[in-house]
């Protein structure tokens, strides 16, 4: 259930109490032939329920209209011209009601809007498409562009772009779209350091672009990272002179390297498909339960064994294999090397 803030409940109080001496002076005009001057005072708690609770403001307007049209029935003389100056009355009364409720409910949105906007956790700013100039800032994005905020406020679009190539894109696909959707954008901050942000933008009919941007400075480090260590793993593994298979400890197999399709035969894709033991001349004795034992308390482990080509054929090998982790889960790294020309020595 809704509560009432406490300002909401004193204007309540104070608009009743206000009514009630405006129907007390209307008694008192009416029965002393007072007229002109008493129907004005209704004016001033239309006002004020029309602004504090625009939503039910017309219907109390018209209320109050019929409470004052009431009182004029029961305390008024039968003059012609009385209940027709009241009927007037009556309607200007609910002109203002509707008036003042429709300014009113406009004020309401705006506040509300202008509440996410100071309270939002994204920066959003605004600029003349034009001029680029920015017209409207949020602590947010002030912040993370290092200014106070009536400094950004006073300055250019264009003069906070790291890359000049990115402002062309950015600014064309907003001119021909109307809007751009999570796009990566560098800008400078007032150190002159750069930042990665996440924006996010829509061009309005006045020609305003809004702008909501979020900090990806340290994410998209991160993911850079993520990605050089990849490649570098990848530029490793793929340039390993031994054949190298990360398999379960079921012997699944989940990757292997250039090397290993090229002694075996076997493509990528089919090894996908495939164990340790179905290339191994004994798989009755490989990765048994006593070796995983063995295995997982020595960490590492070295023996030897004969693989099976695809053509069939025969290679005697050493394994290393050790244990590691695959995409949080425990693995094991195998690493093959052909000992053909050492048998035969």
């Amino acid at each position: 259930m809704k509560t009432i803030s406490t300002t909401n409940t004193l204007w309540l109080s104070v608009t009743a109490l206000l009514t009630i001496g405006i129907i007390l002076v209307s008694i008192f005009s009416l029965k002393n032939g007072y007229y002109d001057i008493y129907p004005y005072f209704y004016i001033l708690p239309i006002i004020m329920i029309a602004y504090f609770y625009p939503r039910y403001s017309v219907y109390i307007t018209i209320l109050l209209g019929w409470v004052f049209l009431g009182l004029v029935y029961l305390y008024g003389p039968l003059d012609i011209r009385l209940y027709t100056t009241s009927f007037a009355f009556f309607y200007v009364f609910v002109s203002i009601g509707i008036v003042i409720t429709a300014f009113s409910g406009q004020l309401m949105h705006e506040r509300r809007y202008r509440q996410i906007f100071e309270n939002s956790q994204a920066g959003i700013f605004t600029f003349d498409l034009e001029l680029q100039q920015i017209r409207e800032v949020n602590l947010q994005a002030a912040s993370i562009l290092g200014y106070a905020r009536d400094d950004l406020a006073a300055m250019l679009f264009s003069t906070l772009w790291f890359d000049d190539d990115q402002e062309m894109k950015f600014m064309k696909k907003i001119r021909m779209d109307g809007h751009i959707a999570d796009m990566e954008i560098a800008l400078r901050k007032k150190d002159r350091t750069v930042i990665w942000v996440l924006v996010t933008a829509a061009r309005t009919d006045e020609d305003w672009v809004v702008c909501s941007i979020v900090d990806i400075t340290e994410s998209k480090r991160m993911k850079d990272e993520l990605i050089e260590s990849e490649l570098r793993y990848r530029t490793l593994f793929d340039g390993a002179s031994d054949a190298i298979f990360l398999h379960d400890l079921d012997g699944r197999i989940f990757e292997t390297n250039v090397i290993a399709s090229r002694y075996l035969g076997y493509s990528k894709k089919e090894f996908m498909q495939m164990r340790m033991h179905d290339i191994d001349t004994r798989p009755e004795v490989l990765f048994t339960r006593e070796v995983l034992q063995d295995l997982s308390a020595r960490g590492h482990l070295l023996f030897e064994t004969v693989h099976r080509k695809k053509d069939g054929t025969h290679v005697p090998v050493e394994i290393s294999s050790r244990i590691t982790e695959y995409f949080g889960m425990s693995a094991v790294m195998s690493t093959v090397r052909d000992i053909s020309e050492r048998r035969k020595e």
